[in-house]
């Protein structure tokens, strides 16, 4: 039997070029520190919740984020797993798109572009009256300047 056969499965080698994704050498020193820095979503949210989770748990807060990292953990190990399999596995437009048709996909992913949009531009704010409340705390009431550095932060 054959490796072309049609009743064996074959799975792509992982080495191959598959036509999906960014073609080796596309991205940049510049291109992969964007990316970097587009990634920093979480820290901001992690900034903005942060004395909260101290406040009501105390001494224990680093246990209750060891605790909250696990599953997260978990789902980036499953989403490994299922990237091996399905490339674009997760993806809202891919999932919705196979499983409702192609409007409601389109919807997904233009819903969590604009969500990201406006989600992002909030964390900035946030960074922005962090730092000057670091720096200069009388400057973080100053919503130009809070505005400015936020646009700055997300640069």
């Amino acid at each position: 039997m054959s490796r072309n056969d049609a009743t064996v499965p074959v799975r792509p080698d992982p080495a191959l070029p598959s036509g999906k994704g960014l073609a080796a050498g596309t991205l940049g020193l510049f291109g992969s520190t964007v990316i970097g820095l587009a990634s920093t979503a979480p820290v901001y949210s992690l900034a903005a919740t942060l004395g909260f989770v101290v406040l009501a748990v105390g001494a224990q807060a680093p246990v209750v984020f060891v605790i909250a990292f696990i599953p997260m953990l978990l789902v980036a190990f499953a989403y490994r797993e299922l990237n091996r399999d399905i490339p674009d596995c997760g993806t809202t437009f891919t999932w919705a798109t196979k499983a409702f048709g192609p409007w409601v996909g389109w919807m997904g992913g233009w819903g969590v572009a604009v969500v990201g949009i406006v989600v992002l531009g909030n964390l900035a704010q946030i960074g922005g009256i962090y730092f000057w409340l670091l720096v200069a705390p009388e400057l973080a009431e100053n919503e130009l300047i809070v505005t400015v550095a936020g646009w700055c932060s997300s640069c």
